[in-house]
């Protein structure tokens, strides 16, 4: 059988924790609790927007929060729910676009992570997510989210054109291309997995596109939400032209209302998280 779908994260889901297996999600959570503690947030309830497989999700249920995870995929989310009951921690995964979901009771905090915002190709929709997450938090909570820069994703076909990851039960080939002009970098992924005898093929397409801070700050500006701090990923030095991945921490004002609410309320669009 052959899936011939462009649609990111149907199949590749089946892969994705063995391909990501060197990702550092603890270190990742230990920095984004540092930033709250910076910024005086002590959350107890956490929302995690393209939260995928729950990776991302998973340290701050095992530190004791209050975890609701949202992802476009199913078939990630389908993975997610089988690790979390495998794992003992309850998460409350939901599926739905991040661009078109709300939330109720609100959240302290919120956290959009691994260039998942990279994913939404039209700068409106990323002020739309901005204004679903200020619909989601608590007045004073807060938004992190990082981004790829222009910086890195322009270098990722120079890096690494072409990878291969070849084991017993699956081969996958992941060829990257930039665009300059559009700042979109697209991932060509065709995989085969194997079923009994026989491998299932399929292909799929990622695209991100790169961001500047300036962007960052105005769409979330526009949704509603006050930019705080923004830094060079891990740590806490300020944004340079030579920054791969930027970090970028926004407040729901605790006095928001009137038209913020309204804009909040009223966003809408479609498409993928």
């Amino acid at each position: 059988m052959t899936n011939h779908s462009r649609t990111p994260y149907g199949l590749f889901a089946r892969l994705y924790d063995r391909i990501m297996e060197p990702v550092g999600y603890e270190m990742w959570a230990d920095y984004i609790e540092e930033l709250c503690r910076l910024y005086d947030c002590q959350p107890k309830r956490v929302l995690d927007l393209a939260c995928g497989t729950g990776n991302t999700s998973f340290p701050f249920a095992r530190r004791g929060y209050d975890v609701v995870g949202v992802d476009r995929s199913a078939e990630m989310l389908e993975q997610a729910a089988a690790k979390a009951q495998g794992l003992g921690l309850a998460v409350g995964f939901r599926q739905a676009d991040m661009r078109e979901f709300a939330l109720d009771p609100p959240a302290d905090l919120a956290i959009c992570l691994y260039d998942s915002i990279n994913y939404l190709l039209d700068p409106a929709d990323l002020t739309l997510v901005c204004r679903r997450v200020f619909g989601a938090l608590r007045p004073g909570g807060l938004f992190i989210f990082d981004a790829n820069t222009p910086h890195r994703l322009s270098r990722v076909e120079d890096e690494d054109e072409t990878m291969v990851f070849d084991e017993d039960d699956y081969c996958l080939v992941w060829r990257n291309s930039y665009a300059p002009a559009s700042r979109i970098w697209r991932a060509d992924l065709t995989g085969f997995l194997r079923r009994g005898d026989t491998f299932e093929r399929f292909r799929e397409v990622h695209e991100e596109r790169a961001y500047e801070p300036a962007e960052l700050t105005a769409a979330a500006g526009t949704g509603g939400l006050e930019v705080l701090g923004m830094f060079s990923a891990f740590g806490f030095e300020a944004v340079m032209p030579s920054t791969a991945r930027v970090y970028v921490v926004a407040r729901r004002p605790a006095n928001a209302g009137g038209a913020a609410d309204a804009a909040a309320a009223d966003g809408k669009g479609a498409g993928g998280s």
